[in-house]
């Protein structure tokens, strides 16, 4: 119920006792209106927005988020915490994990990130045991594995060959650091050439056929996507799904595309593009990092905008 100053000024005097003048309730009402503004406005900068000409987007979080309780203990105990992203030319490229890194930092100034990146990379380039001691040495307490827009150029892919690659790649990480949480994020979506018709040149020995080519998204990013996914999901593995947060299978390679955030071989991205994904990122970790509701020594993750939508992932202990 709304007091204005000059009811509330007898009302606190009967329940407290004391004489506070109505100058003094009113300056107190502004800063509380302030304060309430302020936070009002902090939780809406989490909100970035996508460019307006994308459609389909979905809500920016991440799924099985309650698996990176032990990061987020150490992040309210304002204890260091090292975070590690792996991954393909979209990491390597600097941009992403930089992003990532400052938006991080924004939040927890403690949060350390380095990262590695190999052009061409997939999940299974980092089975070598050099690459797991390369990660090792950094004694990550969460490593991001950003793998897939290769895997989606394959000819093929074998859903079960794919978990079988990221379930040897965390066991061997986890052997080497074995309080490590994982992170996967699926690849945000690439093109692929079609050939659309044929031509000859030349004459006699000299003739040759030359084909005419499109470029057209490539629909084994969802196999992958979905792949990442249901590895994570089986395994309480957290992920970011940012294919399916830009658009999914129907517009996310068109969205970028559309709104100028490729580059022109279609497969890689330009730099405010990666900047973009990184800040989402960082914001998706922290949105799951406030999401959570303490009680005891139990935590329980919670999901949805607003308090009547939100649900409980699942109970963890120790938080």
């Amino acid at each position: 119920m709304y007091h204005s100053p000059s009811t509330i000024h007898p009302w606190l005097r009967r329940v407290t006792g004391i004489a506070v003048p109505c100058r003094a309730i009113a300056l107190c009402c502004v800063v509380w209106c302030v304060l309430c503004m302020t936070q009002e406005a902090s939780a809406q900068s989490l909100f970035t927005s996508f460019p307006a000409s994308f459609r389909n987007t979905r809500n920016n979080e991440l799924m099985e988020a309650a698996s990176l309780a032990p990061v987020f203990k150490k992040l309210k105990q304002g204890k260091p915490v090292k975070v590690m992203q792996i991954g393909d030319s979209h990491v390597r490229g600097n941009y992403l994990p930089q992003s990532l890194g400052s938006t991080l930092q924004s939040y927890f100034p403690w949060v350390e990130l380095s990262y590695y990146g190999i052009n061409g990379a997939w999940a299974r380039r980092f089975y070598d045991f050099d690459m797991v001691n390369h990660v090792a040495s950094e004694r990550p307490d969460l490593v991001i594995i950003s793998f897939g827009t290769n895997e989606a150029h394959a000819a093929n892919l074998n859903e079960r060959d794919h978990a079988e690659t990221m379930q040897t790649l965390t066991d061997r990480i986890r052997e080497r650091c074995p309080a490590v949480c994982f992170l996967f994020t699926t690849p945000p979506g690439s093109y692929i050439s079609q050939r659309t018709g044929s031509y000859t040149v030349g004459r006699g020995r000299r003739r040759r056929t030359r084909y005419t080519t499109t470029k057209i998204p490539n629909q084994n990013t969802t196999l992958v996507a979905r792949s990442i996914v249901n590895f994570c999901r089986t395994r309480h593995i957290a992920v970011w799904d940012i294919f399916t947060i830009a658009g999914g299978s129907s517009s996310a390679c068109t969205n970028w595309h559309n709104a100028g955030m490729m580059n022109t071989d279609c497969v890689h991205y330009l730099s405010h593009a990666y900047i973009l994904q990184g800040k989402l990122l960082g914001e998706a970790i922290y949105k799951a990092y406030i999401g959570t509701a303490t009680s005891g020594s139990q935590t329980r993750m919670m999901h949805g905008s607003t308090p009547k939508e939100q649900r409980p992932y699942r109970t963890v202990k120790g938080f």
